[in-house]
């Protein structure tokens, strides 16, 4: 089965987080734990957790069907004292904010190491990997691959598996691929969706895909710019993301819409649903029988 849905709004109370994604029909969502623009926010009451929590269940969610996104700020790679500090702190908050809500995984980007040699900013992602999760089981953290701008790394799938493979702690490690920053990368997405899926599981194994980033790209392919439009909208085209919710590696994780328009979102989850009821021939869980 496929668990789709659309990077929803925190505003005024995360506990409805929920709610948002269901009026888009979604059976799966993200959201970002605190404002994704600032080193430090009030933590989430109480109340509002185990409100989060109730209304997941109401709705049919699980925490199978949650990916969560942690905030821009945090940079793993940085050669710098201070912001390696100030990332490892904001690092551990989102980790504990997402438990506290009863989740299980964080999607973050791998950084940008500014200065030196990439292989330095890979080894300080996994350093910083390590002293985050040190203690914490049961919880994973996808890193995210890039568009590979500037210094940024990720680009190179091969480098996501890098960072894995030098941490200690890469049994709570996996990844989040998105559609848009492959392509910018210069992965085809629009030609070759499977095989770059095929090409990911030979990388990383089944297991290690957490989930997934579903994006159209306003910028063409291999110009390392992230610019995320609608599906269909932009230069992968709507095919490609058939072929993807088709393909096996795409199952039972979370594929998240950062697509740009809002009024798109319920089309965009209900032809993806449709499309693979139609083509994998199961009803995915969830999904309401309006649509099915």
């Amino acid at each position: 089965m496929i668990y789709i849905g659309p990077h929803v709004s925190i505003a005024k109370d995360i506990a409805f987080a929920p709610q948002r994604a269901k009026e888009f029909k979604a059976n799966a969502f993200a959201l970002f734990l605190k404002n994704q623009k600032v080193w430090s926010a009030p933590d989430i009451k109480d109340g509002s957790a185990d409100c989060f929590k109730e209304n997941l269940n109401a709705l049919g969610f699980n925490k199978e069907m949650i990916l969560p996104h942690a905030g821009y700020l945090i940079n793993m790679a940085s050669p710098s004292e201070e912001a390696r500090r100030k990332s490892l702190t904001l690092l551990k908050d989102e980790i504990r904010r997402a438990r506290k809500l009863g989740l299980d995984k964080l999607n973050i980007h791998p950084g940008a190491y500014i200065e030196g040699e990439r292989k330095d900013g890979l080894k300080r992602s996994a350093a910083m990997l390590d002293e985050a999760l040190e203690g914490i089981e049961g919880f994973t953290i996808a890193i995210e691959n890039t568009a590979g701008s500037g210094s940024n790394l990720g680009s190179d799938l091969n480098e996501l598996s890098e960072i894995i493979e030098l941490a200690k702690e890469k049994d709570k490690l996996g990844v989040t691929l998105d559609t848009c920053h492959l392509y910018g990368a210069g992965y085809d997405v629009k030609n070759e969706a499977s095989m770059i899926l095929d090409q990911a599981v030979g990388i990383f194994g089944y297991e290690k895909l957490i989930g997934m980033h579903l994006n159209d790209s306003k910028a063409e392919m291999g110009t390392r710019k992230d610019r995320h439009d609608s599906l269909g909208k932009g230069k992968i085209g709507l095919d490609a993301f058939k072929e993807i919710v088709c393909h096996k590696a795409s199952w039972d994780r979370p594929l998240i819409l950062e697509t740009i328009d809002e009024s798109l979102w319920e089309y965009e989850v209900t032809a993806l649903l449709e499309f693979y009821k139609e083509h994998i021939g199961q009803d995915p869980a969830g999904i309401p029988e309006s649509i099915i």
